[in-house]
């Protein structure tokens, strides 16, 4: 019988978990009262959009945009709390990047609502563009304060020993060991970032219609996950399957964990192509290295690369172990 998996990172989905994206359900239904509320008030159509200096240059019908604030706040929720239950980040961060996104987005939606309210028709609306400032201060603090009160998450293994060349796998035991590639603030800036994009191009700035993808790819990019597993190793974004690097167990011949600096060991930060090397590093720091079965390298830089590398060389010893 296998035993229990010693070396995952994984939980199982609990409330904290589930609750994930709670804060953005709860902007919604505050909006969503704003709206119905203020809704006898509101002109048809209403102001949507507003230029620098805070005069309107779009408008829509009050029902489009009550559709609009909803969506996105229920979509961006829920997806919080899918990626919770997945694992796809940490729990402090999943929470901050949550309370950020109900707090600023919360705030303009509101505003939104209330400016056009209280104006006769959409072309008295004004809205300036400080507002925005505002919103994002606010997330700032609502991520902070997050952080600061929740406890850090513990790893599960942290008692095993850096220079550790084996985590003492049994014959017949299975084990997964996964963490993601990127620190975790560098994962919740990316998302803030592109929510605060998608903002922007919404209250006028048109950039941010397409800047949006810029912060969800520094995001996705950070938050991949690298797990090792019996097949091998495989860094993955989260919330996909694909695209995907996957190195089979057969083509390592050996793992270890040692530094890597991105720029003279693979020539930038990212994934990477170096002659004889390639690999993905987002930073400085531990990493797995791998000597593959055709004399290159493959290397990834992530936290507590010595139990990766030693559970990877204890799966190699196995099936050397059952080819002999």
């Amino acid at each position: 019988m296998n035993r229990p998996d010693r070396a995952s990172h994984g939980q199982q989905p609990g409330p904290l978990q589930w609750l994930a994206g709670l804060p953005c359900l709860v902007a919604a239904l505050v909006v969503a009262v704003v709206f119905i509320v203020s809704w006898p008030n509101l002109p048809d159509p209403m102001a949507v959009h507003f230029d620098e200096g805070g005069d309107v240059n779009r408008s829509a019908s009050p029902v489009a945009m009550l559709l609009i604030s909803e969506l996105t706040l229920l979509t961006l929720g829920l997806g919080l709390s899918r990626g919770a239950v997945r694992g796809s980040l940490a729990m402090r961060s999943i929470y901050a990047t949550s309370a950020a996104a109900a707090i600023s987005l919360g705030y303009l939606f509101t505003l939104a609502v209330l400016v056009n309210a209280e104006a006769g028709t959409a072309d008295e609306v004004r809205m300036p563009l400080w507002h925005l400032a505002v919103a994002a201060g606010l997330a700032v603090a609502a991520a902070g304060g997050v952080r600061v009160l929740m406890p850090r998450e513990r790893s599960s293994d942290a008692g095993q020993s850096a220079a550790s060349s084996s985590v003492g796998l049994r014959p017949g035991e299975k084990a997964v060991w996964v963490r993601s590639v990127g620190p975790q603030w560098l994962i919740a800036a990316g998302v803030l970032a592109a929510v605060v994009a998608v903002v922007a191009g919404v209250l006028g700035w048109a950039p941010g219609f397409w800047l949006w993808l810029v912060g969800l790819l520094v995001a996705m990019m950070a938050g991949a996950r690298v797990s090792v597993h019996g097949g091998g190793l495989t860094i993955r974004l989260p919330l996909f399957r694909v695209p995907r690097i996957h190195i089979p167990l057969q083509r390592i011949d050996r793992a270890w964990a040692a530094e890597v600096r991105p720029l003279p060991d693979l020539g930038g930060w990212g994934y990477r192509v170096a002659k004889g090397r390639r690999g993905l590093a987002l930073r400085s720091g531990q990493a797995v290295w791998l000597e593959l079965d055709d004399g290159k390298q493959f290397v990834v830089a992530v936290d507590d690369a010595a139990t990766a590398a030693g559970l990877l060389n204890d799966l190699l010893a196995r099936d050397a172990r059952q080819d002999s």
